[in-house]
């Protein structure tokens, strides 16, 4: 039996996304407004979706995000959020087939 590919998008609250905009070392890789991100993460939603993924939105809490960090000794920055969300795909997945 085939499995579908799984992956994960962060997902931003609007008043997560503009202080993690805010606070992240990367600040500058974030889009202008949370509209443009959002719209954005839909549209990667949607291709990863059609190319046959299994796609968890990853709503964030920041606050569990800058801690992780801080445990991690790792800068908050697009790495780090990766990685984040890679741990919480894993974990969602692992609960929901196991």
């Amino acid at each position: 039996m085939k499995t579908n590919p799984i992956t994960g998008i962060l997902w931003w609250k609007p008043d997560q996304w503009e202080k993690a905009k805010q606070i992240s070392s990367d600040s500058h890789i974030f889009d202008n407004t949370y509209q443009e991100w959002k719209e954005s993460a839909e549209k990667s939603f949607n291709e990863l979706r059609g190319n046959g993924f299994t796609v968890y939105k990853i709503e964030i809490d920041l606050d569990e995000l800058v801690k992780w960090c801080k445990d991690k000794e790792m800068a908050l920055n697009a790495q780090a959020r990766s990685q984040f969300v890679s741990n919480k795909v894993k974990k969602l997945h692992e609960a929901n087939y196991n």
